[in-house]
């Protein structure tokens, strides 16, 4: 009985590990047939293979991929720039009266998570106008950072709740100014959490659809998502194009988690129990 239920997580991470390989493989496939292959025969796994498919979406989706960097990089940095202290200014518990303000402060950051995208779309349109920002890289990454950074700060917080009062303390008595405390001890103990939430900002403005195919009007300016988008349209679809995309834009989600996976393990773990 005990050998029997020690061999059911094997089969399930196996069979959870299936689930994940087969539209892997049928992607890695599809990119590597010509037109002709698709439409002849899609589920075909002998066929001739071929990199014209990627030569012709690396030309036409060069400027895409530079975009989504710009956007992707921006926002990360604008988000890091705002959450950080932000998520210290409420996760620092100094008195019982910042407490009750901080604790309304994260309400409005839990209300503002629940507002679906596309409510949002036409009011931050209208903010955009008046501001002559509308189809411009500034307004998108603007408003991908508004969007993320309530999201951040939650995330944030408890890191700041994890660290010790003690060195609050220490510091005070050694005559450590707020802004010393902040940068010296504060900052070095988040990285952990700076690192979690630079890696998921980075993969969520990457792949960020709604905002980027409404407030940018010109379309050989779109991002990875919109030029995904494209290669589908109401009469067919462009398989092997949107395979071969698919591969090339995700290469940069799996260089950011590689590097931040140590990061993201224990981040994660922090944010379970606090």
């Amino acid at each position: 009985m005990t050998k029997t239920a020690g061999r059911w997580p094997l089969v399930l991470a196996a069979a959870l590990g299936l689930i994940y390989v087969l539209p892997l493989t049928w992607m890695v496939i599809t990119s590597f047939k010509s037109d002709a292959a698709v439409r002849s025969s899609p589920n075909d796994l002998f066929f001739t293979p071929t990199l014209d498919t990627f030569r012709d979406v690396v030309g036409a989706g060069s400027a895409s991929i530079a975009t989504s960097v710009q956007i992707a990089v921006s926002v990360t940095v604008l988000v890091l720039l705002i959450a950080v202290p932000a998520a210290y200014a409420v996760g620092r518990r100094v008195t019982r009266r910042w407490v009750a303000i901080a604790s309304v402060i994260l309400a409005g950051f839990l209300v503002l998570q629940m507002v679906p995208q596309p409510m949002a779309v036409i009011p931050l349109f209208g903010i955009l106008a008046s501001w002559g920002l509308t189809g411009s890289l500034a307004g998108l990454i603007l408003v991908d950072t508004a969007m993320l950074v309530p999201f951040a700060v939650l995330l944030l917080r408890p890191f700041v709740l994890s660290v010790p009062r003690e060195l609050y303390d220490a510091a005070e008595i050694d005559g450590a100014s707020g802004v010393r405390v902040f940068r010296s001890i504060v900052i070095p103990l988040l990285r952990n959490g700076i690192a979690t939430i630079a890696a998921i900002v980075f993969i969520i403005a990457w792949g960020e659809f709604i905002f980027a195919t409404t407030l940018i009007n010109d379309q050989a300016g779109l991002p990875v998502s919109g030029l995904l988008a494209q290669q589908s349209n109401l009469y067919s679809v462009s398989w092997n194009r949107l395979m071969a995309l698919a591969l090339l834009t995700s290469l940069p989600l799996v260089i950011v988690f590689l590097i931040a996976k140590r990061n993201l393990t224990e981040g994660l773990s922090v944010g379970a129990v606090k």
